[in-house]
């Protein structure tokens, strides 16, 4: 058996590396072992087609060259290192107050609870975004700013529901509902983790 019948008989290309031929041999192992009701003859023949092809390759000439290592992964900064003083201070503090005070509405509309608690739990995760962008350098990674997102998020809405629970109105049967905002910014804020896009495109 030469080594282009071997390869027909098989699947593969003549020039098929040795793990692309074990793995075509294990294919047609499965289906043509004499204990899985094949033919020996037939099993005989893959089995020295594989050993024609796996023994005194010949030396493939290509034009590829193989691609160089990627450097290795610097360990990541700690969030205080990529932190810096907002430049609107007061302007983020009393917009927090704010969007805390939003809280109130579900107690004092008529609307329905789920509905009613929309504008405090948008307004808690665009208050977390842009507070998340005063207070981060430009080159903190996506790690940086999803923790920052969520620990600047967190207190506001913790706030939001002990607020609404003083207002006589509690936001705990609706909790999941603040926090789908948040979700949607940090999906925003990672794409590639496959939420918007495929990872890798």
């Amino acid at each position: 058996m030469n080594r282009h019948e071997a390869a027909a008989l098989l699947g593969v290309r003549v020039d098929a590396d040795p793990e692309a031929v074990r793995h075509a041999w294990r294919v047609w192992a499965r289906i043509a072992h004499p204990d899985a009701g094949g033919d020996p003859d037939h099993f005989a023949r893959l089995d020295r087609a594989r050993r024609t092809l796996l023994s005194a390759q010949p030396a493939v000439h290509t034009t590829h060259r193989r691609r160089p290592d990627p450097p290795p992964r610097q360990p990541p900064e700690p969030l205080a290192a990529v932190l810096t003083r907002p430049t609107h201070t007061r302007a983020l503090i009393l917009t927090g107050v704010a969007v805390v005070l939003l809280a109130v509405i579900p107690g004092r509309v008529s609307a329905p609870l789920a509905l009613a608690v929309l504008p405090a739990s948008v307004a808690a995760a665009a208050w977390a975004v842009w507070a998340a962008r005063e207070m981060l350098l430009v080159h903190a990674d996506a790690g940086h700013r999803i923790a920052a997102l969520t620990m600047l998020w967190l207190p506001v809405a913790a706030a939001q529901v002990v607020v609404s629970w003083l207002a006589g109105s509690s936001l705990i049967p609706v909790l999941p509902l603040l926090a789908v905002p948040l979700v949607v910014a940090v999906a925003a804020v990672n794409p590639g983790a496959g939420l918007w896009r495929p990872v890798g495109g």
